[in-house]
């Protein structure tokens, strides 16, 4: 009985001594990269998201990571995960290397090593094609190339935020329009050895089971997809949620127009008779506020919560209204033109509409606003005119804008063509490819 009492001690002796040995080791063992990922830079060009085997010392890393070219950045976080965040107001000219180096809270080096980063869009556009219309992309060479089949028509295309694909509307000659998703792989953050791939396409996947009238689409940053649809002009339509990861879902909201999911996820812009409101997404605790007054969703601001709304008056001027949480909707402008497409970076410090004033022409003027509605900077846009319908985006890694404009010369019709807008000077680019709708697609 001892014996094997003895027995019985020496074996948990040697068991309590096992462990702290591979305690030790693992103690000792230098600190590892667990996962590296581009992450959502609501107040700069772009951000990584890093998250490691055990605590860092944020200022070991800070000091002893090296970015190529060298660009001014900060990084966030307390220990693990830490993020590195690009300082607003820069531009990104190309590919980015980034070499990753420091020590842990122990003082234990982090093995070295080398990262290519590219968080540029990807320039995105509808273009006519012999027998239709067809979804193509910019390479980084600055050429053209397919991504989609050749459809007669391509009435609507929405990127998906997280940049895995793009939802596309076909129509034929009969009006008859289908929903399409068509998958994406891009690589744009890889080890050093691999390199970077611009975005491939999958086999293109139906999404309607029948032809529809019409369809309305919107995207988040998860990649979620909200899809307003009908089928038939006296039917009710119908309003279907497709999460990134997850099954469809249809939501029950009644709305007077176009839906809009927030960029951070969780909710949806809807607006109905009262005014515009907010709903929380299925999944989420149960939410409702309500803006009241005649007005549109215009474009999303980067940071949480902001972004910028049209109020329609009864005199019939129109203002641009930047709105934020729980702060009341402040007027940037107030006019009698007609607004057409707005943009803005950050929280709204900078914002951008493009006006049109019907008394003279119809003529497009860009106006560049600060967070106040002083206008920094105009552009006369004489002699174009937008493609209707067509939003414009703002590129924050180059600090540019994209519309689709229309040349007014001469008298034949003549398709429209990406312009890029320099966000400072207001300086046109327009690019000599004839499209109908120019986007960005996101890097992922």
């Amino acid at each position: 009985m001892r014996q094997a009492l003895r027995r019985a001690w020496l074996a948990l002796a040697a068991g309590l001594a096992l462990a702290g040995v591979q305690q030790q080791l693992l103690l000792r063992r230098p600190p590892r990269l667990l996962e590296l990922q581009s992450s959502t830079a609501s107040s700069g060009p772009a951000a990584l998201r890093l998250r490691f085997s055990r605590p860092m010392q944020r200022a070991s890393l800070a000091r002893s990571s090296q970015l190529e070219p060298s660009l001014a950045r900060r990084w966030l976080g307390e220990s693990n995960p830490l993020r590195l965040l690009l300082d607003p107001g820069q531009r990104i000219p190309g590919p980015l290397s980034l070499a990753l180096a420091g020590q842990d809270a122990r003082g234990l080096p982090l093995q070295p090593q080398r990262w290519r980063w590219d968080p540029r869009p990807f320039l995105l556009a509808v273009v006519p094609v012999p027998g239709g219309e067809q979804v193509q992309l910019q390479g980084r060479d600055g050429r053209w190339r397919p991504l989609s089949p050749v459809f007669a028509r391509i009435p609507n295309v929405m990127p998906l935020g997280d940049g895995s694909g793009l939802a596309l509307l076909s129509g034929d000659s009969q009006n008859h329009q289908r929903l399409w998703m068509l998958p994406l792989q891009q690589r744009n953050l890889a080890p050093w050895q691999q390199g970077l791939t611009e975005p491939q396409a999958g086999a293109l996947q139906p999404l309607s089971p029948k032809p529809l009238l019409f369809a309305h689409l919107s995207s988040n940053r998860r990649g979620d997809l909200l899809v307003q649809a009908g089928s038939a002009a006296l039917e009710p339509g119908t309003t279907t949620l497709w999460p990134r990861h997850g099954q469809r879902q249809t939501l029950n909201q009644k709305a007077s127009g176009p839906m809009q999911l927030l960029p951070e996820g969780g909710g949806v812009v809807v607006p109905e008779l009262e005014g515009l409101t907010l709903h929380s997404l299925p999944g989420q605790p149960h939410r409702r506020q309500v803006l009241p007054g005649s007005r549109d969703l215009s474009s999303f601001c980067p940071v949480s919560g902001r972004a910028l709304l049209v109020r329609h008056w009864p005199d019939y001027r129109r203002s641009l209204e930047l709105v934020e949480p729980g702060q009341a909707p402040r007027q940037l402008w107030l006019g009698s033109e007609a607004v057409l497409a707005s943009a803005c970076d950050r929280g709204g410090e900078r914002a951008w509409l493009v006006i049109s004033d019907w008394a003279r022409g119809a003529q497009l003027q860009l106006l560049a606003l600060n967070r106040r509605g002083a206008v920094m900077r105009q552009r006369s846009l004489a002699g174009w005119e937008l493609e209707p319908g067509a939003p414009m985006a703002l590129d924050a890694t180059r600090q540019q804008l994209l519309l689709s404009l229309r040349s007014r010369q001469g008298a034949a019709r003549s398709e429209a063509q990406p312009v890029l807008i320099d966000a400072s000077s207001l300086a046109i680019q327009p690019l000599p490819k004839p499209v109908r709708l120019a986007l960005w697609l996101p890097a992922s």
